[in-house]
């Protein structure tokens, strides 16, 4: 009895250990720019590159809510990535965030399949992909737009 009691204590202390270093982790994450290591491409329906990010991976549920919050500025050039492991309808906000954003929802095929223009910052709106997808690629405000970013567009990433 006394092993699985030393057992389940270091368990649980591991846990938070773990825990309490993604938390620390986060304010960090979508602030240090060179965590913005991965390029992303655009390429439209004629096979030509429009534009190209510097992008940070939001590949955890934990990383996936902290997204771009408490972000005072994003540069031109630079994109956060959300990965989800199945395609879904995703909904997304803007509680937290401080910047107005373009999300750029996209399917299993590397599609865009919708794109919600200028949304508000600490806006409780609830934004939807409207149709299933596995990624949403948020770039600052009206830059989809300016880019010539459009539904049916590839996206590319590495």
């Amino acid at each position: 009895m006394i092993k699985y009691k030393f057992a389940f204590l270091i368990v649980a202390t591991v846990t938070l250990i773990a825990n309490n270093l993604v938390a620390q982790e986060l304010p960090n994450f979508n602030s240090n720019f060179e965590n913005y290591k991965h390029k992303t491409q655009v390429i439209n329906s004629q096979n030509k590159v429009i534009a190209e990010f510097k992008t940070v991976i939001a590949n955890t549920p934990q990383k996936q809510q902290y997204g771009l919050m408490n972000l005072a500025k994003l540069p031109l050039d630079h994109a956060m990535l959300f990965v989800f492991l199945d395609e879904k309808i995703v909904t997304m906000w803007m509680k937290n965030t401080l910047i107005n954003l373009d999300m750029i929802f996209i399917d299993k095929n590397n599609k865009i399949i919708n794109i919600a223009h200028n949304q508000q910052n600490h806006s409780l709106s609830i934004i939807s992909s409207q149709k299933k997808v596995d990624k949403v690629l948020e770039i600052n405000a009206n830059l989809a737009k300016q880019l010539e970013i459009k539904v049916g567009d590839q996206v590319i990433w590495q």
